[in-house]
């Protein structure tokens, strides 16, 4: 059961160190890219039928790409840090949260009573 808490944990790390490099990579590559999805936007299959059952959504998507432009043109110069901070928080959390679920098993297996072999 250790063994198996501590190989999730370790592919949750690697999850975790990818999705920091992905988020890294995208918040320093510059806003411009996020101005180039606007007119793919006009050029959704089938439109017309979401706009239907959702009105405005299109329009909501060009606000929050928008906001999204903002918002990293704002973090752009801070990336390095915040990524690294939010980076080790939660690795510190994944790591936390394992090291208890060892301790917990370990204490389980101590105080319970050990097990007769069968004589079959």
């Amino acid at each position: 059961m250790i063994i198996a808490i501590w190989i999730i944990t370790a592919v949750l790390l690697a999850l975790w160190s990818f999705a920091g490099w992905a988020m890294h990579a995208l918040l320093v590559s510059g806003t411009q890219w996020i101005g180039d999805l606007k007119p793919l936007l006009d050029r959704i299959p089938h439109a017309a039928v979401v706009e239907q059952w959702i009105p405005g959504w299109i329009d909501a998507l060009k606000l929050a790409l928008d906001a999204m432009q903002g918002l990293f043109a704002w973090l752009g110069g801070a990336a390095p840090v915040l990524v690294w901070v939010v980076w080790g928080l939660g690795t510190g959390v994944l790591l936390l949260l394992a090291l208890i679920l060892t301790m917990v098993v370990a204490l389980i297996r101590k105080n319970s009573p050990p097990q007769q072999p069968s004589a079959a």
